[in-house]
């Protein structure tokens, strides 16, 4: 390249965004710099014009550049990957380098760009970290159901905190003793045994013991009171220390301490990690504890030392006396959302929050009571002598329930729950410890199915929890032997009359009851998960329909399906139908998917991303049944909805009744201002369609058209150019 004497060189060279300079190959001394680079930097440019190409460098770096220097070729354009700088304040920077040769006023150089990519390169190392920091969770709780030896556990912990995790050492610091809590003077005498290697470990690991808190360090070299041990740490490498203290109960049995190479390494993200490996390292002592205690992991729970079913079962049935007229009840208390709360916080939060619950009620109730663990988040209790059944609910309410509606404190957090109960009562709904328990166990489901705080079992309530069981056995049944089939409902264009979409809605095929509506199996389909496997048969359904048409040559129309709020919030929904539209080579501009109002806002925000990942696939998405939940046009904009379609309740009496034919204008004319196109569903009459024209609604879909209809009657429809 020749020397750049122009004007228009030198002001680019300049003014250009990216640090540039030029330097003489063989004394490496800087020829030019321009602006960026004196302001990226901080040298000015007399500074930067006595210096050389290694002054940037830190000597870690100076081997690299060396032979970099040696290998160079005299190509226009040569990329040297990824380098580290250091400005004049001593900050170090990852620079990604390009070079071009040049003559420079007679001597042999480089043009240079050097463009910063600090922010990239630590976003990588983090992602790496945190992979690092997954595999060491993953490793530990594999070790944790194989090894059955406290100490061999703890080794094999520090080994995968080293290898797995990447830190420079790890080591478990533990008490002595283990028959009762550390105390604040006794934890740094206490600590009588490492293992694993750790320089130091044993000192910030009593802090941790004496706070029962993690101490984290995220810089030795900032923090003073490591200043008498940074001779030891310093030459191994350590920049950063934590240490994790591990709980049995309330006492702080062994301190897990981690140190890195790595400053400020110790951020929220891997210490919300690092503390639930903790927590997994804590059930996991915990569960040592107890394992030697045989006969008491049979009658206990060993998280929170409540009687467990079995325990709770023995002691009802001593209670039911055969002839005994006095009313006992059998109360089974489950907690709301449980699962939502230990992905939130993590699996030691929860499993804390079941050990609070059962020290409050253990406090506050009786030992009459019996109180017992006897599921995941699920506890038991009996009412004794009781005068009549309804002393039952109102003790609940008064005792058990203003107990558990107060906060609880978790990791220094306040955290509520709610809760809900089942209660049966002997001798009316049975005399028996099994049977007793197994109808308050309906009426548990039972409330919690209908939304109430507490039901009392009653027969009728049996019977109907043993309907909805078989018809969700003869729901699964009907996935696997394909019993489900596809209906299709034009849509029309109101101006041109022609069909433009169609909604498909799906039918039971029931071997017996014949065909069988949505509105009878969707919503326990829902409530039982079962919606997602239905939802993929629907996708894949429709895709197959489609392609069937295109290869029969139908011109193809969109064709709409219902998505539920449980499949919005399927992580694998933009898989499953990519995956079917890629199986049927099907433009995925012919699917489109329908979403109800309550749907969307249930989750506002999540709703939003996924609907644009969605719009982003290139599928027209419509917001159904619009005016029957709780949203607004206004909020709606943030959404990439193409259509929004009127409820039918609105449409039944939108030709007489002035205020319907008022809150559809509204709705059509705010659509349009954001750029929607309006759908009428439930569209029955003549006068109906008429004054949706004079709205200026855009599509109808209902039976004055047609009614929904199998695949070949709607192809039929198609085929004949059917029009309003």
């Amino acid at each position: 390249m020749a020397e750049p004497n122009d004007t228009s060189f030198n002001e680019l060279f300049r003014a250009h965004p990216i640090p540039m300079w030029v330097y003489d190959l063989e004394t490496l001394a800087f020829k030019a710099v321009n602006t960026a680079a004196i302001m990226h930097y901080g040298y000015s440019e007399q500074e930067f014009l006595t210096l050389t190409l290694v002054d940037l460098r830190p000597p870690t770096e100076l081997p690299k550049l060396y032979a970099n220097l040696r290998n160079a070729t005299n190509e226009t354009l040569e990329r040297s990957g990824t380098w580290r700088h250091r400005k004049k304040d001593g900050t170090l920077i990852d620079v990604e380098i390009s070079s071009h040769p040049l003559n420079f006023h007679g001597r042999a150089c480089k043009f240079v760009l050097a463009h910063d990519v600090t922010d990239r390169v630590q976003a990588e190392r983090k992602i790496a970290r945190l992979n690092r920091v997954y595999a060491l969770l993953s490793g530990i709780n594999s070790a944790i159901v194989r090894i059955r030896d406290r100490d061999a556990l703890f080794k094999e912990a520090c080994r995968l905190a080293t290898m797995e995790g990447g830190f420079v050492s790890a080591s478990i610091d533990t008490a002595g003793s283990h028959d009762g809590p550390m105390t604040n003077e006794a934890g740094a005498g206490r600590v009588l045994q490492t293992f694993a290697s750790a320089p130091e470990g044993p000192w910030i690991a009593a802090r941790a013991a004496m706070s029962s808190q993690a101490v984290i360090c995220n810089d030795i070299a900032a923090d003073p009171a490591m200043q008498a041990y940074l001779p030891v740490l310093v030459p191994r490498g350590v920049r950063a220390v934590a240490s994790f203290p591990i709980l049995v109960g309330e006492r702080v049995a062994s301190v897990f301490t981690l140190m890195s190479d790595v400053a400020d390494v110790f951020d929220p993200d891997e210490l919300k990690v690092l503390t639930e490996m903790a927590g997994d390292l804590s059930f996991a002592l915990l569960f040592l504890d107890r394992e030697e205690q045989l006969s008491y992991m049979a009658y206990y729970d060993l998280m929170t030392a409540l009687p467990n079913r079995r325990l709770f079962l023995d002691r009802l049935a001593q209670l039911l006396q055969p002839g005994s007229d006095t009313i006992i009840g059998v109360v089974l208390i489950n907690l709301d959302r449980f699962a939502q709360l230990n992905d939130a916080m993590g699996r030691h939060a929860g499993d804390a929050l079941l050990v609070h619950i059962a020290r409050r009620l253990g406090q506050r109730l009786p030992d009459t009571f019996n109180l017992a663990r006897i599921g995941g988040d699920t506890f038991a209790l009996t009412l004794c002598d009781l005068t009549r059944g309804e002393d039952a609910g109102d003790i609940l309410q008064q005792s058990i329930f203003t107990a558990l509606d107060q906060p609880f404190s978790i990791d220094e957090q306040e955290v509520r729950v709610s809760t809900r109960a089942g209660l049966a009562l002997s001798p009316a709904d049975g005399t028996d410890a099994e049977t007793l328990f197994k109808h308050a166990e309906a009426a548990l489901k039972n409330a919690k199915a209908s939304g109430e705080r507490y039901l009392y079992y009653a027969p009728r309530m049996n019977a109907a929890l043993a309907a909805r069981l078989a018809l969700e056995n003869e729901l699964q049944t009907a996935l696997e032997e394909d019993q489900f089939v596809m209906f299709y409902q034009p849509r029309v264009d109101l101006f041109t009359g022609r069909i433009v979409s169609a909604e498909a809605l799906i039918r039971w095929n029931h071997p017996l009851r014949g065909l069988v509506g949505p509105v009878d199996f969707i919503p326990l389909a829902e409530e039982t998960g079962l919606i997602r496997p239905i939802g993929t048969w629907v996708i894949e359904a429709v895709c197959r329909q489609q392609k069937a048409w295109m290869d029969g040559g139908l011109p193809l129309v969109p064709v709409a399906i219902n998505l539920s709020a449980v499949q919005c919030m399927q992580v694998e929904l933009l898989a499953i139908i990519a995956a079917a539209t890629e199986r049927f080579r099907l433009d995925q501009k012919y699917i489109e998917f329908e979403l109800t109002e309550t749907a969307v806002m249930m989750n506002p925000d999540d709703a939003a991303r996924n609907l644009i990942a969605l719009k982003a696939m290139g599928v027209q998405l419509s917001l159904d049944d619009f005016g029957t939940g709780y949203s607004s046009l206004a909020q709606l904009k943030r959404f990439p909805f193409d259509f929004v379609k009127i409820d039918r309740s609105f449409i039944a009496g939108v030709d007489a009744n002035p205020e319907d034919q008022a809150i559809a204008a509204a709705i059509i004319a705010m659509a349009h201002s954001l750029g929607l196109k309006v759908v009428a569903e439930g569209v029955e009459t003549q006068a109906q369609l008429s004054m949706l024209r004079t709205l200026r609604c855009d599509e109808m879909q209902g039976y004055f058209f047609s009614k929904p209809v199998p695949a070949a009657d709607f192809e039929a429809l198609v085929r004949s150019n059917k029009r309003l």
